[in-house]
């Protein structure tokens, strides 16, 4: 819900009274883009519910520094970039992506580190559907997709921040040096080898056709690997985080899946949803009877082939994407 520029001017008047509840109405519509944002910048669906909570709070510490020059939605942006700048310098985190390292042998049992942070999808929830309109540009398919997330947790924290807030937010690059406190020649020094850090995918990803989306269902829940093999490209891969391994090609992906998913008496069921503005499906698996949340299951398309398969091998993450935990029989 969107508030207008009175609404916002009364609510900010109340809420430097101290207001609370002024506050909340102030800042809770909001809330959606700024997941987003920080999403983009920590690439942790966690990290970007503690980093908003945060900005809010910090938000409401220093609202009467606000002089109400520029938005106040572009204020809060400043707040939240800032904070993640900070918390990132102090914490150094490494984001691990799906694809990261050279790929693994198929017949080699893989060990998962509990301990790493692999990059999050991003639920269709945390969206708020609305016209892209240029004050929502940061909803643009091109800018919420799995593989330009990939591309930005490879560039440094600044890089990846001003990427972000000149090329998605369409900042100037002189709002960027004052919302960052750098000069404006830093600011295009750093967006210019953003620009030449940023890895392209080396497929051009592609709207998925219902029917195969529907062959891969099929094939995936029959446990078909024949079928499923001939949907992916020469050149595909197969991601399964937290496992931090991941394998390329189609003769490599077949060995993988009979080994680690076509397993004897395992049954799988897929829920369609979606992650990073792409088709995605909720995996259940079943030993005996009853279905339950193993992860998410995010396939990439680039004319009418698979070039990448990610399973998320997380329980959590299906709820979060507003799937059961478990399917009645």
């Amino acid at each position: 819900m969107n508030t207008s520029p009175s609404d916002e001017s009364i609510h900010l008047t109340s809420a430097r009274a101290g207001n609370n509840e002024a506050f909340t109405a102030l800042v809770e519509p909001h809330r959606k883009p700024l997941l987003v944002h920080c999403y983009r910048m920590s690439g942790s669906l966690d990290d970007a519910e503690d980093l908003v909570q945060e900005t809010f709070l910090r938000a409401w510490s220093k609202l009467k520094s606000y002089d109400g020059h520029g938005s106040f939605r572009n204020w809060l942006y400043v707040i939240a970039t800032r904070l993640w700048l900070d918390e990132f310098r102090k914490r150094r985190k490494r984001i691990f992506l799906p694809i990261d390292g050279d790929p693994a042998d198929p017949d080699s049992p893989p060990r998962p580190d509990p301990s790493a942070s692999f990059l999050d999808p991003l639920p269709a929830s945390w969206l708020t559907n609305l016209d892209p309109t240029p004050e929502f540009s940061y909803e643009r398919r091109e800018t919420i997709s799995f593989a330009f997330m990939v591309a930005l947790q490879k560039l440094n924290a600044r890089q990846r921040v001003v990427l972000i807030l000149r090329e998605v937010f369409n900042w100037s690059a002189e709002e960027v040096a004052g919302a960052l406190e750098l000069t404006v020649d830093s600011v295009n020094n750093l967006l210019y080898r953003a620009r030449k850090n940023l890895e392209p995918s080396p497929f051009e990803e592609t709207p998925a056709p219902k029917q195969y989306l529907n062959q891969f269902v099929n094939a995936w829940e029959s446990g078909d690997v024949h079928s499923l093999i001939d949907l992916l490209h020469q050149k595909a891969t197969f991601a399964m985080p937290p496992m931090g391994v991941w394998y390329a090609g189609r003769e490599s992906i077949q060995r993988a899946l009979q080994n680690l998913v076509f397993m004897p008496r395992v049954k799988w069921k897929l829920i369609p949803t979606a992650a990073n503005g792409g088709p995605a499906f909720g995996i259940y698996r079943a030993d005996e009877e009853n279905f339950q949340a193993a992860g998410l299951l995010l396939p990439i398309f680039s004319n009418d082939k698979i070039v990448e398969v990610t399973a998320f091998l997380s329980p959590k993450l299906v709820t979060r994407f507003g799937l059961p935990q478990d399917l009645l029989p």
